[in-house]
């Protein structure tokens, strides 16, 4: 005998419905690295999607009345809804397999939180989504839903029923800074500014959703011959001059977080990106800070060569040195589908 459902747990289950069709978006999005289309923080991502016809509902027995009509993309129709910053990021995450970044040690404040974050056949709060899931599979079993016959009727019986049950979540409870550095003695136009934005910007994005809004300090450096600060703006903007001494980025990198941040209260992360074209003394010098300096107060630190050369040798010095390092993480990245496996290597919790 099926159980009752009422209509306004119907309407939830169609809800989930369309979760589960935005989940297979955010899926697309990700297999082929499209990410610079997530929301910025605070704003919505605008989603359209065609022909999709809603499952009918039974509410007791299986041959009573069942929930009404077709999906909005029978007549041609589209349906369409905005995602939140949030919800898009989360989605995120759970497909990359993202952990939380925050500091070991004595640096870990978290604060402790209970979510519903696993599931069981008993309990209070009814799982709507994996309900929906096993209703539809019991369904088909029986014959009741034949999308391919115009049937699309769900019964929700008692042995399909999840329930959602508490799991203790630790978050951190303080600030972050995050640190980008790159590289402008090359020419990051095209492919290479390309590239370059769709990392960092879901860096950014990412440590926006993990540590909460307007709790993240995002500051921006460049070197070419010299080092210095600039806008977010600035940083993506093309420079020519030839020369670069990269070292010199990192050792003011290591004096601002040194001078101007307590690693005890402040996660930190750094983030460099260029061509690795560097004389074989100035990456051994930045083998030295980052080992010195930027490891024993940083979260993470990532080095990324895009587009290299023959000549690259950055990435290669930092693995000789750190490569079975937890903290310290470096990559190379040819063309777009490089993106996904990139930040799954940054972000990660072991070794790629």
């Amino acid at each position: 005998m099926p159980d009752r459902i009422s209509s306004e747990e119907s309407e939830g289950l169609f809800g989930d419905f369309i979760d589960e069709k935005l989940s297979d978006l955010v899926e697309r999005a990700i297999s082929e690295g499209e990410l610079e289309q997530a929301p910025g923080d605070g704003s919505e991502l605008i989603v359209e999607m065609d022909d999709i016809a809603p499952p009918e509902f039974t509410y007791g027995d299986t041959g009573g009345g069942g929930g009404g009509g077709q999906g909005p993309g029978d007549q041609g129709g589209k349906l369409r809804f905005g995602v939140s910053f949030d919800r898009f990021m989360e989605l995120a995450a759970e497909r990359l397999n993202l952990p939380d970044l925050t500091k070991e040690g004595r640096g870990k404040i978290k604060q402790v939180s209970y979510e519903f974050k696993t599931f069981g056949p008993t309990g209070v709060v009814l799982d709507r989504k994996r309900t929906f899931k096993r209703a539809v599979k019991s369904s088909i079993a029986v014959g009741e839903y034949r999308p391919d016959e115009d049937r699309y009727t769900v019964s929700i019986r008692r042995r399909d029923r999840r329930f959602k049950q508490p799991q203790r979540i630790e978050k951190p409870r303080f600030r972050a800074a995050c640190f980008y550095v790159g590289d402008i003695s090359y020419s990051t136009y095209g492919d290479r500014l390309e590239l370059e934005k769709r990392l960092l910007s879901f860096i950014h994005h990412w440590l926006d959703f993990n540590y909460g809004h307007n709790k993240v300090e995002h500051r921006f450096f460049v070197h070419d011959v010299e080092a210095y600060e600039v806008t977010p703006d600035e940083f993506y903007q093309v420079s020519n001059i030839g020369g670069t001494r990269a070292s010199m980025a990192f050792d003011l990198v290591a004096r601002v977080a040194r001078n101007e941040y307590d690693p005890n209260t402040t996660n930190l992360y750094c983030f460099y990106v260029g061509d690795g074209e560097l004389l074989r003394q100035d990456a051994a010098e930045i083998v030295e800070i980052v080992q010195e300096q930027l490891r024993p107060a940083f979260n993470r630190l990532s080095v990324v060569e895009i587009k290299p050369s023959a000549h690259s040798c950055l990435v290669n010095f930092i693995n000789r040195q750190f490569n079975e390092d937890r903290k310290v993480r470096a990559s190379v990245m040819h063309r777009k589908q490089d993106v996904i496996p990139t930040i799954k290597h940054l972000l990660g919790s072991g070794r790629a």
